[in-house]
């Protein structure tokens, strides 16, 4: 019976082992660090944007500050495998009485491909507006 006993223990043993593993492995597969420089392609913007983060690794609720060579800065928040920020563009739009109002775009990026979607409202502050999503690819050039 003893025999019995021990063989049981020690197959739990390895079984809690293997799963300790398992974690571990799993949490080397968190997302590289993003800091660099990246080609944005898609959504008519062609902006270069540069990434800055102190997380490493990256886990939820890390931040990372963007800067665009079009102008606007942004700070990106790392959720369930997607970077997500919000860009807002001063005078972005004409409305229909004449007047300029911001406009609003969210981005949400996947971490392991870099690919991405950008959602507009496509008169801004102006009534009457449309949601568009454009798709959206972050190519690392630096």
């Amino acid at each position: 019976m003893n025999v019995k006993i021990t063989r049981t223990l020690t197959s739990a043993a390895v079984l809690a082992m293997a799963g300790a593993f398992g974690f571990a492995a799993s949490a080397s597969a968190d997302p590289a660090a993003i800091n660099g420089t990246y080609a944005l392609r898609g959504g008519n913007d062609g902006a270069v944007v540069t990434v800055v983060s102190a997380c490493d690794p990256v886990v939820n609720g890390c931040t990372a500050n963007l800067t665009s060579t079009r102008g606007w800065t942004s700070v990106a928040t790392f959720t369930n495998g997607k970077w997500n920020f919000t860009v807002t563009k001063p005078n972005g739009i004409v409305c229909d009485n004449g007047s300029y109002a911001p406009v609003r775009i969210a981005y949400s990026v996947d971490a392991a491909t870099m690919a991405g979607t950008m959602t507009a409202d496509s008169n801004g502050d102006c009534p009457g507006g449309q949601i568009t999503q454009v798709p959206f690819q972050l190519t690392k050039i630096g």
